[in-house]
This record gives structure tokens, C-alpha cells and sequence, in this order.
């Protein structure tokens, strides 16, 4: 097989940014810990892919997160190996498939490169284990990861840049109205055959051998549902999902460059990160107009808009929703200092549960209460309005979705009395939750605090014949 590199180059791509992404995750039980163990378990792989002996593994587990409703969404665990081919891969074909072709797009962003100087030593300043880095991304843009990253800062970044585009577009007198949507089952329906015919498109001769790596291990990776059948459809939703985020991304260009261009010729703005979706426009009527032209476009991908989830705002309405405005008030390490900032921000958020008007806000206000959490002063704030929200973040639809980050921001509000009263709380939804993408955060946050998680840890083998 033709890699173009030889061990010593091959070796290069699993370097420190390539094994921090594993750090600390409990979910991940195959990662070595000592430098000699990687070696030997790079040098296998690299054997085995030079005497074509290497075949995707079965997942090792399954992550099992609560959509709503009791709805699973499966997220794979992969062996080692197999993150290390397609992790390679990628990276291998990274400067040609890693982009964004379209303004107001995002998605395309590398794997590592993670930082600047500059905001390294920024970042150091906020946090010393790297396997925090996330959490420490997230409270200082207002945004949670939704799972694990190789680019943790490339991640919030991109997402940051593209409200500051909304908020803009949405400020802009010549739009009105705006359509929300998003694709039905993204990931599950990319077409496999359109994918590769596309990234061959792009890639030279010499190249052809990375490709076909990389979709020996997408069409193989899922026995466990194919057995020995080929897969066509889908990508991996994985726990280190960067890989397939970059090919997902990947296979929208082309339809990013229609739309892009349809909107000019309306008069529309057109803004993508992953699947959601936003198109703006004058007139209300219009966008049913656009929304017609794009998902007719769509389905030539072998996508589509998911119906359900189409929504149409005036762009103040959209401001509202996503609470800009209020967001702004804990937008700096000061005013997450600021008592003041802190408690206008817990009013704004009070009020629109008092009102009933959650789940008219982003997210049902959950964003919301996370900001809150990453702020220093919520301890100092009014002792009733803290205990309103004690009790909302000790709700079990806050708790079950919640980073171990935020349980124990959550357990550092409390005094010594709620602190135990908390700890028996997530034992006892330990034993009723049956998703157990909260017991991985729960036994995270356990061991962080160096409390007994044997309970919780019996529940999760447990949990493995559900």
C-alpha cells in the first residue's frame, strides 16, 4: 500500500494533539497512558496497514444519550486502532476536504493547530488539564461541546462566529424574516458511493490508496448491525466525532454553492454551520419560495429538511430566541465577576420560565442555565433566587443531560448538608436513568471530586445488557 510516508512520518500524526483528545474520557478504555505503549500500538497498526491485514474492529461500546422522550441517539466507541486510521486518513486528505467554500458557512475547520500563543497562555491561565479544555472553551464562549473534540477552541469559535452573523444579519434593516432548519438524520443518510466519487474528485493518484483506507473503514466499521455487509449509507456519529464532522461537511459544498448562489439572485442571505440552517429574507412569502428551491436541491444528495423542525421569525423574534441581548451580560470574565450582571441575567432567565416561555429560547434556556453555572458571582446573588435555581439545575431534565463540568459547578453552589443530599440524588438516578451518557459524566464528575463511584460504576455494567 502506497501511504506516502514512512514510519517515521506516519508516526507524526499521532502526536500530542492527536492522543490529548482522548484524555481523561472515561469512555475511551483501550488509550494507553505511557509514550512506549502508543509506539507499540502505532507500529502494529502500521504493520497491518502495510500488509493489508488490518479490518475495522466491532465498536468496544456505545454511548446511549436521551434525545427527549426516552429517544436513544447511539453514539459509537471506537478501538484505538480504528481512531488512529481514521483520524489518519483524514488528516492525510485534511488540506483539501478541511474548508469552507461558501461564506457563513462553518463546519470545515482542522483537527489540531489548536491554538495560538497567545491564547494558549490564555487558556492556561484557565485551566491545567487538558482534558478540561472543553469545559473551559465552553464557559468562556457560552456554549457546551456537544461531544468530544480534537479542536475544542476551533469548535466554539466557529460557533461563536456564527451568531455574531446572525445577530448581525438579523440587525440588517433589508432582513425581515428568517427560516430556521435542519436536516433529517444528517449523518445516518450521507450516501457513502457520492462521497467517495467526490473526495477522489479532488485527490491526486498518489492519494488514491488514503481514500480507499478511509472508506474500507466507513464501509466496514458497523458490524455489529451490517455483520460482514458492505455499509452505503452513513457516517459514524462517534465519540471523537471530528472525523465525520469534516466529511459531513465536505458533502454539503456543492449544495452550500447552489444556495449560496440561489439567495444572491433573491436577494437572501444563506448561513450554515453543520445541518442547522438559516435563510434571510425581505418578505415572509419568499422564504417559502427558497425553502422549496433548496430542498428540491437537497434531495440530490440523498438528504432532506427535516419538516418538523422548519421554523419562520421575524429577525427580532430570532434575537429573542437565541437571547442575545442577554447573553451579553455575562460576555467577559468581569461581568461573570459582576454580582449585578449575574443577577440581571438569573432574572431574565426566572422570568421567561415564570412566563411559561422556555421553549420559546434556544435550547429550552439550558444554554442559559450553563452560562449561569460558569459564572463565579452566582454564589454571591440573592439567597432566594440562588435557591430557585438550585432546584431548576437539580431537576432531572437538567441533570441527565449535563457535563460532568456542570455537575460539579452545580456541587460547588452547595454547602456541606446539600452537597451530600446532591451526591445521594445522582445515586439514585443512577439506579432510574437507563441512558448511560449520564453515567459516564456522573463517574467523571465523581472521581473529580475523589467520591465513591462504585455504585454508579456497577449501574453502567448493568447497563451493558439493557
Amino acid at each position: 500500500m502506497n501511504f506516502m510516508d514512512n514510519l517515521d512520518n506516519f508516526k507524526k500524526y499521532f502526536n500530542r494533539d492527536f492522543w490529548r483528545g482522548f484524555q481523561g474520557k472515561r469512555v475511551f478504555t483501550d488509550i494507553p497512558n505511557s509514550g512506549k505503549d502508543k509506539d507499540q500500538i502505532v507500529l502494529k497498526l502500521y504493520n497491518d496497514l502495510v500488509n493489508k491485514s488490518y479490518y475495522p474492529s466491532k465498536p468496544i461500546s456505545y454511548i446511549h444519550r436521551n434525545k427527549g422522550s426516552g429517544i436513544t441517539r447511539v453514539i459509537p466507541v471506537f478501538t484505538i486502532q480504528d481512531y488512529c486510521v481514521y483520524y489518519y486518513c483524514v488528516k492525510k486528505l485534511e488540506s483539501k476536504i478541511a474548508y469552507n467554500r461558501i461564506d457563513n458557512t462553518f463546519g470545515g475547520w482542522s483537527m489540531n493547530g489548536l491554538l495560538r500563543k497567545s491564547e494558549e497562555d490564555e487558556m492556561g491561565k484557565r485551566v491545567k488539564d487538558y482534558a478540561k479544555l472543553e469545559d473551559a472553551m465552553a464557559e468562556l464562549y457560552g456554549n457546551s461541546i456537544s461531544e468530544y473534540t480534537f479542536n475544542p477552541y476551533a469548535w466554539v469559535k466557529a460557533y461563536g462566529e456564527l451568531n455574531s452573523r446572525l445577530y448581525a444579519t438579523a440587525k440588517e434593516d433589508e432582513y425581515c424574516y428568517v427560516a430556521e432548519f435542519d436536516i433529517a438524520n444528517y449523518y445516518d443518510s450521507i450516501r457513502l458511493d457520492k462521497l467517495e466519487a467526490s473526495v477522489r474528485e479532488i485527490t491526486t493518484k498518489e492519494e488514491r490508496d488514503v481514500v480507499s483506507l478511509l472508506f474500507h473503514f466507513l464501509n466496514y466499521w458497523n458490524r455489529d448491525i451490517n455483520a460482514y455487509n458492505r455499509q452505503t449509507v452513513g457516517l459514524p456519529q462517534d465519540a471523537l466525532g471530528d472525523c465525520s464532522r469534516i466529511l459531513a461537511n465536505f458533502y454539503l459544498q456543492p449544495y452550500d454553492k447552489y444556495v449560496f448562489d440561489v439567495c444572491e439572485r433573491n436577494k437572501c442571505r444563506y448561513l450554515r454551520y453543520a445541518d442547522d440552517q438559516f435563510i434571510f429574507s425581505a418578505k415572509r412569502e419568499q422564504l417559502n419560495y427558497m425553502l422549496f428551491k433548496v430542498s428540491k436541491h437537497l434531495n440530490c444528495l440523498g438528504l432532506s429538511i427535516n419538516q418538523k423542525k422548519v421554523r419562520v421569525f421575524t429577525s427580532a423574534e430570532l434575537i429573542q430566541r437565541r437571547c442575545y441581548d442577554i447573553f451579553d451580560l455575562l460576555r467577559s470574565d468581569g461581568d461573570k465577576n459582576n454580582v449585578g450582571n449575574v443577577e440581571r441575567f438569573a432574572d431574565c432567565y426566572l422570568r421567561i420560565a415564570d412566563e411559561g416561555r422556555l421553549n420559546e429560547v434556544l435550547n429550552n434556556g439550558v444554554s442559559m442555565l450553563n452560562r449561569l453555572l460558569g459564572a463565579d458571582a452566582l454564589k454571591r446573588i440573592d439567597s432566594d433566587k440562588k435557591k430557585r435555581l438550585i432546584k431548576i439545575y437539580s431537576s432531572d431534565e437538567y441533570l441527565e443531560n449535563a457535563k460532568a463540568y456542570y455537575l460539579g459547578k452545580l456541587y460547588e453552589l452547595l454547602d456541606k448538608e446539600e452537597k451530600q443530599i446532591y451526591l445521594a440524588r445522582l445515586a439514585a438516578l443512577a439506579g432510574r436513568f437507563v441512558h448511560n451518557a449520564f453515567h459516564f459524566e456522573v463517574v467523571s464528575f465523581l472521581e473529580g471530586i475523589d467520591a465513591d463511584c462504585g455504585l454508579v460504576k456497577r449501574r453502567l455494567d448493568e447497563l451493558k445488557s439493557e
